[in-house]
């Protein structure tokens, strides 16, 4: 009997290899050998699932920016401004794994610049990351008013993680976790949390 193969897990299978490839030759350093090397298989078995070079490039940045939208996936039925804060903390460059998504991400920012395609990709991921965003400031409580919609809030947090993450993974003997996270929250919750009030002596 021929052995069943889970095609979905193949790709992504395939598609995490590729990642590694390139957190450490980048985009234009990738080659299918090496992405099947990572992966223990034959360059065939990648063309096979995934296609060409492009097609694995679009594969890899949809695994990455899934990966991304999984983090957030523990908020689910918590409905906190500090949980929404926690779930984005936790896409923070903290540990090995996720500096190298972090060095991923970036690579493709600036392949975007010259790729029209990978442009697109890129913006259909933050176009959904934004929403995402967005429907989930809309459903947290809000007592003191926010002096921003959720749209404009969304891309606040989008921008301010992407600063401090990206200072991170360059610079991580700089951008230890704590300090991540403490720039993070400094950024974050003027934005999520009720205004503090400063009583003043008469």
């Amino acid at each position: 009997m021929p052995k069943i193969v889970d095609h979905s897990l193949k790709r992504r299978e395939l598609a995490r290899a590729a990642l590694s490839v390139i957190g450490d030759t980048g985009l234009d350093g990738l080659r299918l050998a090496d992405v099947g090397k990572a992966a223990g298989a034959t360059t065939g078995s990648v063309t096979h699932y995934l296609g060409d070079k492009n097609a694995v490039l679009m594969a890899a940045l949809d695994e990455v920016a899934d990966t991304i939208a999984g983090n957030f996936q523990h908020l689910k039925g918590r409905g906190t401004p500090e949980d929404l804060i926690d779930g984005i903390c936790n896409n923070l460059p903290t540990d090995d794994a996720k500096r190298r998504d972090w060095r991923v991400w970036i690579a493709y920012w600036g392949g975007a610049v010259g790729d029209r395609q990978l442009a697109d990709r890129h913006q259909e991921h933050y176009d959904r990351f934004r929403r995402d965003l967005a429907d989930h400031i809309r459903r947290l409580p809000d007592p003191g008013g926010r002096a921003h919609p959720p749209e404009m809030i969304a891309d606040l947090i989008i921008s301010s993680l992407d600063g401090v993450g990206t200072r991170a993974a360059l610079e991580p003997d700089h951008w230890p976790p704590d300090r991540q996270h403490a720039h993070l929250r400094a950024l974050l919750e003027p934005l999520l949390l009720p205004a503090k009030t400063t009583a003043f002596a008469s």
